[in-house]
């Protein structure tokens, strides 16, 4: 019995023999084979950079499915974007030998969408309720900034649209907003620009999440069915959650809290549009029970790279703490080059550049920056 290589707190209860995992978990290394295996109650996976954040997922799926834990129509995996969502269900097909028919691997909102066109009046919608994209709010927010009597160069439409999109992620009306803020005018063009959307049957992308959530938790039934198919519930880059997602994931959640987790705090970078690193930092306290393993074996850098890396976000005051290692033999050290000015910086680019092109070619050289203006 494989589940015998790491005990488990909570171990899994299969319906039928493990059928041909053991060649899939003897590709993983002790702490991924260790968060593959977990048994039931809450999981959190750190994943440190290159260390296979995604063969933990994916392989994990895999085990639930062939060992008979789950059915198909219980998993639900969420991650941030569509092709990570589009990798995962790859990835998943490959090890299991089919789609994932009756589960869902997508991202949280497509995950939210198909819960609102499943109960669309429940959720207080037509049943053709449309999408609106960023330029239809803004055209929107347009005719609200008119309505008001306002100047569009003093309350520019992005920006009245960011804040509110912030406080609605953060799960705050306008009367929070205004209270919080001070600020008079986004509490008002916020108020309205939610009415425009009910009056025209519209959503848009945070609306799906915040309905989604409304009809969790207004509707009984509508969560129990829900729970049903998130009984084993996976969330990728959990770094990036923010306030809303969370009380999402929560929502949803059953009693047994068969979540899985996996993040970095290290590679949170989503904090400008309200992803709050407090999620993955207090996991246990939002999940209390939760186990917590660490990836730190990195299969992409070389030891230099990972010790310079790893030395300079020690510094950050917000992490839980890991050391990425690497069983990779060389690598050149780091060089620090500190130029007088801009023009110095680029000739010494320039320089190096023409050293290695001779030897390895334009082609494997590369340049990051911090800005497209700097290019």
């Amino acid at each position: 019995d494989v589940r015998s290589v790491i005990p488990s707190r909570n171990p899994l209860r299969p319906l039928g023999a493990i059928s041909d995992m053991t060649d899939l978990l003897d590709q993983l290394n002790d702490p991924q084979r260790e968060a593959v295996t977990h048994g039931t109650g809450p999981l959190l996976v750190l994943a440190g950079a290159g260390s296979g954040k995604t063969r933990v997922l994916t392989y994990r799926i895999a085990h639930l499915l062939a060992g008979k834990f789950a059915a198909p129509h219980e998993i639900t995996a969420v991650t941030f974007t569509n092709k990570a969502a589009r990798e995962m269900r790859e990835r998943v097909a490959e090890l299991v030998g089919g789609e994932l028919t009756g589960g869902f691997v997508g991202t949280f909102h497509r995950w939210a969408l198909e819960l609102l066109r499943r109960y669309p009046a429940e959720a207080g919608l037509p049943r053709w309720f449309g999408i609106i994209d960023s330029d239809e709010q803004r055209a929107l927010v347009n005719k609200i900034i008119k309505e008001l009597g306002l100047d569009p160069k003093d309350h520019p439409p992005r920006q009245l649209l960011s804040r509110i999109s912030r406080a609605v992620n953060r799960c705050q009306d306008p009367a929070d907003l205004e209270r919080r803020s001070g600020d008079g005018v986004t509490p008002q063009v916020f108020e309205r620009y939610t009415t425009l959307k009910t009056e025209a049957g519209v959503v848009d992308f945070d609306d799906m999440l915040v309905r989604a959530l409304q009809l969790l938790r207004g509707h009984e039934g509508i969560r129990r069915a829900a729970r049903r198919r998130a009984h084993w519930l996976l969330v990728d880059e959990f770094q990036d959650t923010n306030t809303l997602q969370m009380e999402l994931l929560a929502a949803t959640l059953g009693e047994e809290g068969n979540i899985t987790a996996v993040g970095d705090e290290d590679q949170s970078i989503y904090g400008w549009r309200g992803a709050e690193l407090e999620n993955i930092l207090s996991f246990e306290r939002h999940f209390p029970g939760a186990r917590v393993v660490s990836l730190e074996e990195n299969y992409r850098s070389s030891q230099p790279i990972l010790s310079v890396a790893g030395g300079l976000i020690s510094r950050n005051n917000q992490r839980r703490g890991k050391k990425l290692f690497t069983s990779r033999d060389g690598g050149e050290r780091v060089r620090l080059y500190v130029g007088d000015d801009e023009r110095f910086e680029t000739r010494w680019i320039a320089d190096r550049i023409a050293e290695l092109a001779p030897e390895h070619g334009l082609g494997e050289v590369a340049v990051l920056v911090r800005t497209n203006a700097q290019t």
